[in-house]
């Protein structure tokens, strides 16, 4: 296994549990937007100060995901492999358009949402998929032993 390949298996498991915090980022934006709606009215700048973290990171997150694209293709983990990552890639470039339009049209916001669940699983499916190979010993280019030979 070649050490692009151990640095795409950390680096995909490392944007996996990423997106898992942006998920929990959003939630304390809308908690946080909930609270300050208790003292009085929110505008535009307390609503951004629950937000602000999950908006940062989703940028962190799309660079990240840009330069696992690349890893992967210097580590040649396969076609499928290599597709799945730039899918992933696109999927958070749809995020962030779903984010942009979701302030102006509140169902797209909700699409923003299904999408974070996509990109999680994807990204997730990755990395367990690298760990199986590592387990595995190798991966998908590593061939089976031959079955020994009967008597005949």
């Amino acid at each position: 296994m070649s050490a692009f390949r151990t640095v795409y298996r950390f680096w995909i498991s490392i944007l996996a549990v990423a997106v898992l915090f942006q998920i929990a980022f959003a939630g304390y934006g809308a908690f946080y937007a909930t609270e300050k709606v208790h003292d009085a009215t929110i505008d535009e700048s307390t609503f951004e100060d629950g937000f602000g973290l999950h908006i940062g990171f989703g940028y962190l997150i799309l660079l990240g995901v840009l330069l696992a694209v690349v890893i992967a293709l210097l580590a040649r983990p396969g076609k499928r492999t290599v597709l799945l990552t730039v899918g992933a890639f696109g999927l958070v470039i749809v995020q962030i358009v779903l984010a942009w339009t979701g302030g102006t049209i509140p169902a797209v916001g909700a699409l923003h949402a299904l999408n974070a669940l996509l990109i999680a699983g994807l990204v997730g499916s990755l990395a367990g998929q690298e760990w199986r190979m590592k387990r595995m010993g190798g991966g998908i280019s590593a061939r089976p032993e031959p079955p020994p030979a009967t008597p005949a």
